[in-house]
């Protein structure tokens, strides 16, 4: 009776720890899905037989599944693809006589990220804004550097109008012109903050045609939108709010900054439009090169203004202090080894099933061999 107790205890144990639970479930499934077939093959054709033919279609099972883990990068999995810091950079990461900061090499011809007042001026980057007031149509400048005051009144009446005597948040007379005023400076700060990385996103043929102009000259580096530096930038942001430069910080000044532009160099070469040709010759270069060049992303920030929040207001805008410097940070993509664990496996277990297929058929001529010699026996 204490036996039965005892088992019924260490049962209820398990039953609550999910890790034991599990195991003991896949080598319950494991005895006996394979273990019957194995014990079915062993009684038909011996012991000797039967298991090396039950381990044969194991390896050569383990084989395929894992061939399928490589090919789809699913099942056992490596090291994802990240994106690794490699230098911190503050001010221009083009001037490399300063002895006290010496930016990396790779960053000699990288633009001065301090901006233009005057469109042409080889020594910085213009704004773009700037592109958008010369380079945009009508349309692009009705959405990226105007301010409707009037649409923006009749919003906030429409709200205010639908707010119940009493309410807190209604405002009338004076106060609904303060907020008319507040969201317009809002909207004027989105505009003027607009970034040559977001306008690429938006608008590519501006800033095409900005660096047609030799208005934005880059070097070896590419600018890259918002959208596809994004892993990029959320770590860049994390390492920035982790390293010793004031981010992050609980104080009354600014601890926050604003992400500025994004720039790539490297990797394998990119489509050059979406022809036939193109894309064929594209994907046949890429898939004969032997190792992936080597991809860099520099992410510039710059600090933010600090504003007090007031009570009962979303946070505005974070707007840039132009007194602050600019802070490239230099990433370098590591590409991990995703598929590598499904690989390995697939050529293990791979080998191991030729090998077993080598025995069967040793097995198999020594079999036909004592046939043969008893068959010629007088």
């Amino acid at each position: 009776m204490g036996s039965i107790v005892s088992a019924v205890g260490a049962l209820a144990a398990i039953s609550f720890d999910n890790e034991v639970r599990g195991l003991l479930t896949v080598l319950l499934g494991a005895a006996i899905l394979m273990g019957s077939v194995w014990l079915i093959i062993s009684t038909n054709t011996g012991f000797r037989l039967g298991s090396l033919i039950a381990i044969s279609a194991i390896f050569g099972w383990t084989a395929m599944m894992a061939l399928l883990w490589a090919l789809y990068g699913i099942g056992l999995q490596g090291a994802r693809p990240t994106w690794e810091v490699q230098a911190i950079h503050i001010g221009n990461p083009s001037v490399s006589d300063n002895e006290a900061n010496p930016p990396p090499d790779i960053l000699d011809d990288l633009p001065n990220p301090i901006t233009c007042t005057t469109l042409g001026d080889r020594d910085c980057l213009p704004k773009a804004i700037q592109l958008v007031r010369v380079l945009g149509d009508s349309s692009q400048r009705v959405e990226f550097d105007s301010i409707d005051a009037g649409a923006i009144r009749i919003e906030v009446n429409a709200f205010h109008d639908e707010l119940v005597d009493g309410d807190p948040r209604k405002l009338t007379g004076d106060d609904i012109e303060g907020e008319v005023q507040r969201l317009a400076n809002e909207q004027r700060i989105r505009n003027n903050g607009l970034t040559l990385s977001e306008l690429k996103g938006i608008a590519p043929e501006l800033t095409d045609e900005a660096e047609r102009r030799g208005w934005l000259e880059l070097g070896d580096w590419n600018l890259e939108t918002t959208q596809a530096a994004g892993e990029a930038i959320t770590e860049a942001s994390d390492y920035l709010t982790t390293a010793d430069l004031g981010f992050g910080a609980t104080d009354e000044q600014s601890n926050t900054f604003v992400v500025l532009d994004a720039y790539q160099q490297g990797g394998k070469p990119e489509r050059l439009n979406n022809g036939v040709w193109e894309r064929v010759s594209n994907k046949v270069i890429t898939s004969a090169m032997p190792r992936h060049p080597t991809n860099y992303t520099v992410v510039q920030v710059q600090r933010s203004k600090y504003h007090p929040p007031v009570a009962g207001q979303a946070p505005p805008p974070a707007e840039v202090d132009a007194d602050e410097p600019v802070i490239s940070v230099l990433l370098r993509r590591n590409l991990g080894r995703f598929r590598l664990p499904g690989i390995l496996v697939a050529i293990g277990s791979g080998l191991l099933f030729l090998v077993s297929l080598l025995m069967l058929h040793t097995r198999d001529l020594e079999v036909r061999r004592r046939l043969e010699g008893e068959g010629a026996a007088p």
